[in-house]
């Protein structure tokens, strides 16, 4: 259910190296620079990438308080369930980032937070989505290794609108991994921010155990570069278009971004996604149910084919198209998972005519799906003090 902002607030931008926060000018009179209801860090924007308009499941998210306005960014993970950063929807300090120092304080009022799958942030509050509970990891205040958090929102996101995207829940990362990132973020230090941004062709540098334990928790990967002010809370995709980071904090010139790693909290992902959409009367994702999130076992079933090109899967059994399949992958109606570890049609009753004697084959491999690219960047020119001043004035006069 999208509902009008309440009141307008200020934002704060934390970085891994950073003496101190990046502070907005403040936006309202009578607010001081420490106001404690302000947003506590958030790093952030894309750098060097190009306009997204087709990535509509990557979602601004907003977060209000009498200071000014909080943005970050996060991911649909399901109709009515936002995955992001932790420190977007709770205060870690006026600090830079200290692994084994630096804390979390409780999380924000559900009702301040607010998310649009819009382009890029608007002065429209029909635009906006109220959130209505938000979910952290565990009660461990500790910031690096538990910096994400889940928005639930007060109804469902269409598919018309936005299709969720599936977060890899069920395998890790590797190093050296290409990956691509998402979010609202400053375009470069001193860039404008607000649009939804996309840059490709990044590589993991190091995950979990592999990076520095000073300075990176088992939970968590270095990327490649890119991210800066904006963007804490967006997501990270593989080339299958799963969700595999949630943006935490950099070093100053939007380098060495750190990522929580889905696959770290996957079973709390997938936990508290079943639980909200089932208590929401919304069909339970298969991947929160523990069906695998390759896209091999997603492939259609049961067309007819006469060689494996004809098929998505590049599989053909018998004349039809079919796809691996396992305990957890199960098959459509009328197809069972046989020996071959393929779907297959079941064998006919005995003493009927068909495929009974045939030599059964499978030819297999594996198809990767890389979404289409923009290719022509759209300044953004609504700046985010132009968006508080609406907000302030909204405020004023009601």
């Amino acid at each position: 259910m999208r509902t009008p902002w309440l009141v307008p607030a200020v934002a704060y931008l934390v970085f891994l190296v950073a003496p101190g926060c990046i502070e907005t000018d403040p936006l309202a009179e009578g607010l001081s620079a420490g106001d404690d209801e302000a947003i506590g860090a958030s790093v952030a924007a894309i750098q060097g990438g190009y306009e997204d308009t087709d990535d509509t499941n990557v979602v601004g998210v907003i977060h209000l308080t009498n200071g000014g306005v909080g943005a970050c960014t996060g991911t649909l993970i399901a109709p009515n369930v936002v995955l992001t950063a932790r420190h977007c929807v709770a205060s870690s300090g006026n600090g830079g980032v200290m692994c084994g120092q630096t804390e979390f304080s409780p999380s924000f009022a559900a009702s301040s937070m607010y998310v649009t799958t819009n382009a890029q942030f608007t002065q429209n509050p029909a635009d906006y989505y109220r959130a209505k509970e938000i979910f952290v990891p565990n009660e461990d205040p500790t910031f690096c290794g538990y910096d994400q958090a889940i928005i639930v929102l007060d109804g469902a996101i269409l598919d018309n609108i936005a299709v969720p995207a599936i977060p890899r829940v069920d395998s890790s990362l590797t190093q050296g991994e290409e990956y691509y990132a998402v979010g609202y973020g400053q375009r470069g230090e001193n860039g404008p921010s607000g649009a939804r941004y996309r840059r490709d062709k990044l590589f993991t540098e190091c995950v979990a155990e592999g990076c520095p334990a000073p300075y990176v928790a088992q939970q968590e990967f270095i990327g490649d570069t890119g991210v800066c002010q904006g963007d804490s809370g967006g997501p990270a995709f593989d080339l299958q278009n799963r969700v595999v980071g949630v943006a935490s904090r950099g070093s100053a010139g939007c380098g060495n971004p750190v990522y929580g790693h889905v696959f770290g909290h996957g079973q709390w992902i997938k936990d508290t996604t079943r639980n909200a959409t089932s208590a929401a009367g919304i069909d339970v994702p298969a991947w929160a149910d523990g069906y695998p999130t390759d896209e091999q076992f997603s492939f259609p079933v049961g067309g007819a084919c006469e060689a494996p090109s004809d098929c998505l899967s590049n599989a053909c059994f018998d004349n039809y198209c079919t796809r691996p399949c396992n305990e957890a992958a199960y098959c459509p109606d009328d197809f069972v998972c046989g020996a071959s570890g393929y779907c297959e049609k079941p064998p006919e009753p005995a003493g009927s005519e068909g495929r009974r004697g045939k030599q059964r084959e499978v030819s297999a491999c594996t198809v990767t799906a890389v979404g289409q690219d923009p290719t022509k960047p759209i300044p953004w020119v609504i700046t985010p003090l132009a968006l508080a001043a609406l907000l302030l004035s909204r405020r004023r006069r009601g």
